[in-house]
């Protein structure tokens, strides 16, 4: 089992201009440290501890999806960059937002195949951009940072 560099949890403002009531988790791991297994317990951690924190439902359609965009992500990452990798998530009950963000060493964006329903394998990016509310690529300086919003349910207002 990968042991992370470096994990944060925090109720703290961000780089993103997150409020103080978002949530975030940071994870750092060396090359070829890390499984989609262990990013995927690690977004179902995250979002069982935005749950019982009680800042917002957070349906179990959400975590299935937040993990399999995480597993995409990562095994992409692994795949296609030499050298370490990372993985931010935040929760914003107030924008309705749960942002997931992988960064890698690779300066090369993702390239986008056209669907096709005969091919085997390669539709990764297919079923994050189809999963996710938008999907965007920053260059880093040593590297790229993908990022996927998905998004949380309205909170219920009781009468």
């Amino acid at each position: 089992m990968a042991i992370p560099l470096r994990q944060k949890a925090s109720d703290e403002p961000d780089r993103y201009g997150s409020t103080p009531a978002a949530l975030r988790r940071d994870v750092r791991w060396d090359s070829g440290a890390i499984s989609a297994a262990e990013a995927r317990a690690a977004v179902g951690g995250f979002l069982d501890h935005v749950r019982v924190t009680g800042r917002t439902t957070v349906p179990d359609r959400v975590v299935q999806d937040a993990q399999l965009v995480v597993s995409e992500l990562i095994t992409n990452a692994v795949r296609h960059a030499p050298g370490p990798c990372g993985l931010c998530l935040e929760a914003e009950p107030r924008s309705g937002l749960v942002r997931i963000s992988v960064w890698d060493t690779s300066p090369r964006p993702p390239r986008p195949r056209p669907p096709d329903g005969r091919r085997v394998g390669g539709h990764g990016l297919e079923i994050v951009e189809a999963l996710s509310h938008s999907l965007t690529v920053t260059d880093r300086e040593s590297g790229k940072e993908i990022t996927a919003l998905l998004l949380l349910p309205a909170p219920s207002r009781e009468q």
